[in-house]
């Protein structure tokens, strides 16, 4: 490991307008007009880091709203930059919550909601997975793009749930306390040595 190995996590920019609060997960939903220029915005103040020659590569998830992300990011490089898709760095897979309100996740699945409060690191709800199970797939990942790229920068262009996955892992804390850590919109997070 190099001084000059890290990793930037940036979270996707707003979505489309969602009153209902319906659960995403990892529907492939776009940027909405406001996260393309958030993400635009974070990559004219990312500009240094982006022409930094120790960045090596882009990686996200292969849903649209992170590769959209990614594709704006690697625009402001002045070089040409790989992008790496990997459907391992997806948002959680919520299953049959998946565009679902809260109330309708626990008229449909009674009590599924309140056991995910009491087991928040190990719950899967029905057809979905848990954010250990994210945590895993996400370290797998992360582990496999290092192996390619050992040293420099790397920017992850994630999701919330993802992101902060790695986050707690790298800052050591419980999987329980995973919606403690911010993601806003476009938000970014640099991890040194990762």
């Amino acid at each position: 490991m190099t001084a000059e190995r890290g990793l930037w996590l940036v979270r996707h920019g707003a979505l489309p307008p969602n009153p209902e609060r319906r659960f995403v997960g990892a529907r492939d939903l776009p940027l909405s007009g406001t996260g393309r220029s958030q993400i635009r915005a974070l990559a004219a103040d990312m500009t240094p880091v982006l022409a930094d020659p120790r960045l090596t590569a882009l990686l996200c998830s292969d849903l649209s709203r992170c590769r959209e992300t990614a594709a704006i990011l690697a625009a402001v490089a002045g070089r040409p930059l790989p992008v790496h898709a990997d459907a391992d760095l997806r948002e959680i897979n919520l299953g049959a919550w998946e565009g679902r309100t809260p109330a309708e996740v626990e008229w449909a699945f009674p009590g599924e909601y309140a056991r995910r409060g009491r087991d928040f690191a190990l719950f899967s709800p029905s057809g979905g997975e848990s954010f250990a199970r994210v945590q895993e797939r996400a370290l797998a990942a992360l582990a496999r793009w290092r192996a390619r790229y050992p040293d420099g920068l790397l920017i992850l262009a994630g999701h919330a749930g993802l992101n902060r996955c790695l986050l707690a892992r790298y800052l050591a804390l419980p999987l329980s306390d995973v919606l403690r850590i911010p993601q806003p919109y476009a938000g970014r997070t640099f991890l040194p040595g990762w």
